[in-house]
């Protein structure tokens, strides 16, 4: 939030920050560091070796929309279920856009009996 009242351009200092994040030091350097950005209707932002990239979010219309408790935690969870599988980054982020679109449609942090992913 600071950026954008100095005008260095919201978008871009956010994606800095994902890579700054993305390239501190960590214990397991078997593996590079994943930094994933959502914000909220905005695109998802991944940072990993050094690039950033975007996932555009599906558009919920704003008549939809009842809840968003639980929003980031439902995008958490449909992202992990694809992520620990190995399934491709764009795989688990668009799970995890499902989850938090079915999420926001309801009242409360609740999910349909059925789901359609």
């Amino acid at each position: 939030q600071l950026a954008c009242p100095l005008d260095l351009g919201c978008h871009s200092v956010v994606k800095a920050i994902a890579l700054h994040v993305a390239a501190m030091p960590k214990k397991n350097s078997a593996r590079p560091r994943t930094v994933i950005f959502t914000q909220g209707s905005a695109p998802v932002l991944v940072a990993a070796e050094g690039k950033v990239t975007e996932y555009e979010v599906p558009c919920v219309p704003s008549s939809e929309i009842v809840d968003t408790n639980g929003a980031g935690d439902a995008f958490v969870g449909g992202f992990m279920s694809q992520y620990m599988q190995a399934l491709p980054m764009e795989k688990a982020v668009a799970a995890g856009n499902y989850a938090a679109g079915v999420v926001i449609r309801r009242s409360g942090c609740t999910y349909p009996e059925k789901p359609e992913f």
